[in-house]
């Protein structure tokens, strides 16, 4: 039998970054995420983020493509998402996003960082996460990306 581990630490972004997603309600949106992964026979580690983007750290089931995975991630929320009376303003999702598989012994610290996104983005502007965690890919970072 193979054995397979492909952690993905992966955020999206709401379409221009708008601050579209109530922190209120943001559970209901991960759930629904969450539902979906559960579907496609991937493992959440964990969910989060603040009113314009969601972070999340997966392990990708081997019979699933990280592209099909996000297009149904994407679609399906967002068609949930526009059905909910919560998100009113929610015009949705950006037609990109951003993945990055980590070694397995960083798991725990992206868990940790995912977990801080309310804190953390007190002082730290979105556009500057992104342009670190793409740097840190070895990405080339394009202001229009994600949105």
């Amino acid at each position: 039998m193979s054995k397979v581990t492909a952690y993905y630490h992966i955020v999206f972004c709401t379409k221009y970054r708008e601050m579209t997603l109530p922190l209120d309600y943001c559970d209901d949106v991960y759930r629904f995420i969450w539902s979906e992964l559960k579907k496609m026979k991937c493992d959440l580690l964990r969910i989060g983020g603040i009113q314009n983007h969601i972070h999340m750290l997966i392990n990708l089931h081997p019979s699933v493509s990280l592209s099909v995975l996000m297009q149904n991630i994407k679609g399906r929320s967002s068609g949930w998402i526009r059905t909910n009376e919560h998100f009113i303003q929610f015009r949705g999702w950006a037609a990109d996003y951003y993945a990055c598989t980590i070694a397995p012994e960083q798991k725990y610290r992206v868990i940790e960082y995912i977990k801080s996104q309310h804190t953390h983005h007190l002082g730290n502007a979105v556009d500057q996460e992104l342009i670190s965690m793409y740097q840190y890919a070895e990405l080339q970072y394009d202001q229009r990306d994600l949105q």
